[in-house]
């Protein structure tokens, strides 16, 4: 039989010898690999996250294509290069421990900062395994959203906490401050207003008053009720703040508004410590002068509302970016003589109203605080101010409530020194018999004064509503050191007339009092 023949089958078909099986076998195991390794690719491809394969040195072999969607990273030109070189400088360390064997990974930070094609930086989980003791295959998931949401979380947590405590303490200051400030002015009034003594009095007020900023710094961040909204205008309360602070300072302003501001829902006089607080951080960081810039611009808030934009700008020494994070914690300062409130309290300021602080700073080159707020419709309210400072003091009845023995004699003897016959009480039961006893006897009190928070006793809100029950027009004033409580914003909705801040002042006190008996119930 031939070799012709011997290859042949039946119907004259070539018979295939085993070389030839075994090609075709190998061809098909080919396409099959490679049909798998395309499904492979896709599957790669399609995913959210990054996909590595290193080295075991760290060098790139593959990356997937979300490198791109994520980083703006080519993939191909990404190959053979250092993956460490995709990094901040400061996480290289960490990545070589991370990509270590010899090292427990459960002790290692698996968060590294990639930067992007465009320098941008994103943070990422990295979950990286060495195979066989060579190349290093992973997941990288970016969780800069999530980073910053947790941040923001633990902000918030760490401000409630504190403001419950800060909002304690500064209630308790307030009341000492209080008994301090009240007995100065008192011995003030006693001396000859331009001897030696009277002087050095005064001197001790001011640095009361000074003090009383701290402890409404300290209560703009607890938690104590809305801020006393109105519609303003922010480029006025901008331009107002750049002629007051800037006032004496080596530093020149420069204010820009964009043409249609709409107005804003705001307490002014908190965003004006808003703005106090932005603009002397500024004028630190220009030691030896600068300019500083306020725009006022049309914007969006995160919510996608119509909105308004305050920037603040200097051109001063820049914050550190391993500081920026930091700038808006409580006690956080870089200034020798700081207490590193100011921040804190304008972060909760804005927060509270709804919108947003940002920060951007560059070393060198300055620092721009941005404020965003959601506008409203309405008309800025211009009330008429009440010059009761011309009127004739009127001798009058006044009963007084509060529990601190000490702040409670300092307001009787302000309100004696006045002109006015004065009767005291500790809490709210004691305040309604004497208030009821007078009325039975026909010398009712011409007006009350309620201090908003007894300790073991019935406070200001419950008295003044069974004041009110025994007398519907009775005149009332609130007494208190949280100059944000809902009272505050809002006292006549509360029954009351008006308030007394603690601690205040002589002249103060006389305005209150007067607003109050003038005033129609």
């Amino acid at each position: 039989m031939s070799g012709k023949e011997s290859s042949e089958g039946k119907g004259g078909k070539p018979r295939l010898g085993r070389d030839d099986v075994a090609i075709i076998t190998n061809y098909n195991l080919a396409d099959k690999l490679a049909e798998s390794e395309r499904r492979y690719q896709e599957l790669l491809d399609d995913l959210p996250d990054v996909v590595v394969r290193l080295s075991s040195g760290g060098a790139i072999i593959y990356v997937n294509d979300a490198w791109r969607n994520r980083f703006g990273l080519d993939p191909v030109q990404s190959v053979g290069r250092d993956f460490a070189s995709y990094l901040q400088p400061e996480d290289h360390e960490k990545f070589a421990r991370l990509i270590d064997p010899e090292v427990e990974k459960d002790d290692v930070d698996r968060i590294l900062r990639i930067n992007d094609e465009k320098g941008g930086t994103h943070l990422v989980e990295a979950r990286l395994r060495r195979i066989d003791g060579e190349e290093i295959v992973g997941i990288l998931e970016d969780v800069t959203v999530r980073q910053q949401l947790e941040t923001e979380r633990v902000r918030a947590q760490r401000l409630e906490s504190i403001g419950r405590l800060a909002g304690g303490l500064a209630h308790d200051f307030n009341n000492l401050l209080s008994v301090v400030l009240g007995n100065l002015e008192l011995a003030q009034c006693r001396l000859d207003p331009d001897s030696e003594g009277s002087r050095e009095l005064e001197y001790a007020s001011r640095a009361c008053i000074k003090a009383t900023e701290i402890a409404k710094q300290m209560l703009i961040f607890s938690k104590g009720g809305d801020p006393n909204r109105r519609p303003e205008s922010m480029d006025a309360i901008v331009r107002e703040a750049f002629d007051l602070y800037l006032r004496g300072s080596r530093v020149t302003g420069e204010v820009e508004v964009e043409e249609g501001i709409g107005l804003v829902h705001v307490d002014a006089s908190q965003m004006h410590q808003v703005l106090n607080n932005l603009i002397l951080n500024a004028i630190d960081a220009m030691p030896h002068g600068g300019r500083l810039w306020g725009r006022v611009t049309k914007a969006v808030t995160g919510e996608g509302d119509p909105g308004v934009m305050v920037s603040i700008r200097d051109e001063g020494e820049g914050i550190p970016a391993e500081q920026v994070e930091q700038i808006f914690e409580p006690y956080f300062t870089t200034k020798e003589t700081g207490n590193g409130l100011g921040l804190t309290s304008s972060y909760g300021i804005v927060t509270r109203h709804g919108g947003d602080l940002e920060v951007r700073s560059e070393v060198g080159v300055g620092t721009e605080f941005r404020i965003t707020l959601a506008t409203v419709e309405g008309e800025i309210r211009n009330e008429d101010q009440d010059q009761s400072g011309g009127k004739d003091r009127e001798r009058a009845r006044v009963l007084v409530m509060d529990d601190d023995e000490m702040v409670r004699g300092v307001l009787v003897a302000m309100l004696e020194s006045l002109g006015h016959e004065v009767a005291e009480s500790a809490h709210g039961e004691e305040c309604v018999n004497a208030f009821s006893m007078a009325m039975a006897s026909e010398t009712p009190f011409d007006l009350v004064i309620l201090d908003l928070t007894i300790v073991g006793g019935r406070d200001g809100l419950w008295t003044i509503e069974r004041l009110r029950e025994l007398h519907p027009d009775v005149k009332a004033l609130v007494a208190t050191g949280y100059n944000n409580a809902p009272v505050v914003a809002d006292p006549e909705a509360h029954g009351f007339m008006g308030t007394v801040s603690k601690p205040t002042t002589l002249e103060d006190l006389e305005t209150r009092v007067v607003e109050a008996l003038s005033g129609p119930r």
